[in-house]
């Protein structure tokens, strides 16, 4: 100890300690907007297995209005771990029913071999990846980890339809968001794109570990779509209560 010289042990001591770590189990409810109707419920829940993996699942439906005209059903799930200090994923599945064509994707990540083996409605392929790869969907994850770290570079390596992508985000500020579920102080953030005019803009709040309670997308011909955090509930509220109150008001 002696011999280490002044200025880098009081870099050591004064580091910020920064770890890999899933937030609370959670289960939230989130409702989808899409040409200013409420087209969609999807429910995410996050919980721990008996193994020590995590298993992360999102189930989507179409309801309301939307409904009459196609019936769709979008389920989608991780399972990760902690790995050499980071959330990796292990497998993932996505399946779509609706729309008069079903669609299936698996992604199997091997990192004893750096390879991530995917197939996409039966074609198969293998990819080298870095080893801080992840899915696009369980990308969630890592993003609440890395915001409840203080982190604010966030720059990712996604497989996303059996292809190795880089996503950006950009930290654009705090901001006070209005939900079913209540309102929050939240941090905005939006995915960076080089030359499109697609556009991804979510708001997470800190006093739920950074889940996001607010998503826009902008596709390329200006049709927005919203997702707001209508209920949630779990360890992950700390005991508050989170719950869209609406249906319970008289009319």
């Amino acid at each position: 100890m002696k011999n280490i010289p002044l200025l880098v042990l009081l870099t050591l001591l004064t580091a910020p300690c920064t770890y890999a770590a899933f937030p609370p189990e959670f289960k939230a409810e989130y409702t989808l907007n899409k040409f200013g109707l409420d087209a969609a419920q999807a429910d995410i829940s996050l919980k721990k297995q008996k193994d020590g993996s995590w298993l992360y699942l999102s189930q989507t439906k179409t309801r309301g209005i939307i409904s009459i005209f196609r019936s769709d059903k979008i389920t989608e799930k991780s399972v990760l771990k902690i790995i050499d200090g980071l959330i990796k994923p292990v497998d993932y599945q996505y399946n779509h029913k609706g729309g008069g064509k079903n669609r299936n994707r698996t992604i199997h990540f091997n990192w004893r071999t750096g390879t991530a083996e995917s197939n996409i409605s039966g074609t198969q392929s293998r990819l080298a990846i870095p080893a801080d790869t992840i899915e696009n969907f369980s990308l969630q994850l890592r993003l609440m980890n890395d915001l409840q770290q203080g982190k604010r570079v966030l720059i990712y390596n996604i497989i996303n339809k059996g292809k190795l992508k880089r996503y950006n985000f950009e930290i654009l500020g705090n901001e006070k968001v209005k939900t079913p579920s209540g309102e929050f102080n939240a941090i905005k953030f939006r995915r960076t794109r080089k030359n499109s005019k697609r556009s991804t803009i979510m708001w997470a709040a800190p006093e739920l570990h950074f889940l996001p309670v607010k998503i826009q997308h902008i596709e390329k011909d200006g049709a927005t779509f919203y997702m707001l955090l209508s209920n949630v509930s779990g360890p992950i509220t700390n005991g508050k209560s989170y719950s869209d109150t609406r249906g319970n008001e008289e009319e």
